[in-house]
């Protein structure tokens, strides 16, 4: 099979900077876009100097022109898409009666509505490439990165979990409308990663609530990420797989009556 197009929105740090040296690995072709400009170059010439193709988009996902200018950059230098690896993810933590209609907007945005563009904006290009013959025998795939508040809450964290029930959701419409054309739509969702703390608490914190009983980190993630963008996973679409160290069966478990 031919090195496929990769887009890897957020790709500067964490999880979707682990996303992008996982698909250079296997030697893909990059696009990597980020809001994060200095970390964003840094990571594409690292991938440069290992000897991959990568290239940087300076962009916020919010804004359909520069989801437009994603796609663009994506066929000047590969021609043609191949994977959309949506990684951009936003946490907001506020309490319900302090949150704002603006910044429910915001976060709404940040997390949702790049979602639609992205998603939107590649399957169109999936679609036209169908409708040429150009598509390879895996036609196209997209993986929407999520939090696991996408069916679980925290009385703190209303908007944010509005915006990642969204992505599930969104995510399984999307693999049903592009079915027919043979793209494939899954989700990620993650729970405690190592990237996403700072502090010695916070990881400790993290910790105590998974049953594996430690952090995860990006590089797992990435590595689901690339099995459900991979020709591996060419008969699921519509999924969600979580990567929480077992965070969501334990939230199942202790809802449970004890017996008396």
């Amino acid at each position: 099979m031919p090195r496929r197009s990769v887009i890897v929105t957020g790709g500067a740090i964490g999880v979707g900077a682990a996303c992008a040296r996982r698909f250079a690995e296997a030697g893909e072709r990059l696009v990597i876009a980020d809001a994060e400009e200095k970390a964003g170059r840094a990571i594409t010439q690292e991938i440069i100097d290992k000897g991959g193709e990568a290239v940087f988009v300076l962009a916020n996902v919010t804004n359909r022109l520069h989801v437009h200018n994603i796609i663009a950059e994506a066929l000047e230098n590969y021609g043609r898409i191949d994977v959309l690896a949506h990684m951009a993810l936003e946490r907001y933590s506020a309490a319900f009666l302090d949150t704002s209609e603006e910044e429910f907007e915001r976060i709404v945005a940040a997390n949702l509505r790049s979602a639609f563009l992205l998603n939107q904006a590649a399957a169109r290009q999936f679609i036209r490439q169908h409708k040429e013959g150009t598509a390879p025998p895996a036609p196209g795939a997209i993986v929407n990165l999520m939090s696991v508040e996408a069916v679980t809450a925290a009385p703190d964290h209303v908007a944010f979990a509005a915006t990642q029930g969204g992505v599930h959701q969104m995510t399984k419409a999307v693999a049903l409308a592009l079915s027919s054309y043979g793209v494939r739509a899954n989700s990620v969702g993650i729970g405690a990663i190592r990237s996403e703390f700072t502090e010695e608490a916070e990881r400790k914190r993290a910790r105590e609530s998974v049953p594996l009983k430690r952090v995860g980190d990006p590089e797992e993630v990435a590595e689901t990420v690339f099995f459900l963008a991979s020709p591996a996973a060419s008969y699921i679409t519509g999924q969600s797989i979580f990567v929480d160290g077992g965070r969501l069966i334990r939230s199942v478990a202790n809802e449970r009556p004890k017996a008396e």
